[in-house]
């Protein structure tokens, strides 16, 4: 008798284990989905927040003074910021705007300190938005943080060294926080492509390796320094 209440008590543990980290499983990726459009919603939106209610201040508009203004004023800002990146996009591809836009780069490149900050987040920019361009395009693996061990990497780039040695660039992000990584050097042989996405790639980095993808396969060999470079 003891024997089976101690059975039964032992199943309900684990019946109650079990419910709890299904219902952990199903509520976590909620939860960061919703901190993660909350941070994004106030620092979109948050931009303009302060120019509004300066706005509102000269218009004789009290300031707001509920949860509700704040989300009121920060959805205003959300709408506004798009709205200015539209217009800022038609107002760059016209000959004035384009004028412009080349007189204030000249004044950023020429002044000490932030031609160099402003030069390098552009050239990042660049390569990782146009169209072509091989960075964080691949997802490649290669051997780190020793030989034989497999990490997944990005390329960002190629270069040659001393014009002869052909090297590409690979960042290799940290896990669960591949915001961080490491920047390595590594000849085109050493280099296995991947038939992973760069969504994939980052769900593997994310959850830390859960959500791995039942068969990695290379589907091309690496291509050369200049196509890399285009």
């Amino acid at each position: 008798m003891e024997e089976k209440k101690h059975g039964i008590f032992t199943q309900f543990k684990k019946d109650v284990r079990r419910r709890m980290i299904t219902g952990l499983l199903l509520i976590l990726p909620v939860y960061v989905t919703f901190f993660v459009v909350k941070f994004l919603f106030g620092f979109v939106g948050g931009t303009l927040s302060p120019v509004i209610k300066k706005v509102l201040q000269l218009l004789g508009v009290a300031l707001p003074k509920t949860s509700l203004d704040e989300f009121i004023i920060t959805f205003i800002g959300l709408i506004l910021t798009f709205v200015l990146l539209y217009f800022i996009g038609i107002f760059a591809a016209n000959f004035v705007g384009k004028s412009i836009i080349n007189y204030f780069e000249g004044l950023l490149t020429k002044t000490p300190i932030i031609k160099n900050i402003y030069s390098s987040v552009k050239q990042i920019i660049h390569s990782v938005s146009l169209p072509g361009k091989q960075a964080f395009k691949r997802v490649v693996l290669v051997d780190f943080p020793r030989e034989g061990t497999k990490s997944i990497g990005f390329v960002t780039g190629a270069t040659k060294y001393n014009n002869e040695k052909e090297f590409i660039t690979v960042f290799i992000p940290t896990t669960p926080n591949p915001t961080t990584g490491f920047l390595v050097f590594v000849t085109k042989d050493d280099v296995i492509d991947t038939n992973l996405t760069v969504e994939e790639a980052f769900k593997m980095l994310f959850s830390g390796g859960v959500l791995t993808p039942k068969e990695i396969s290379s589907p091309f060999k690496t291509t050369n320094i200049q196509n890399l470079n285009s």
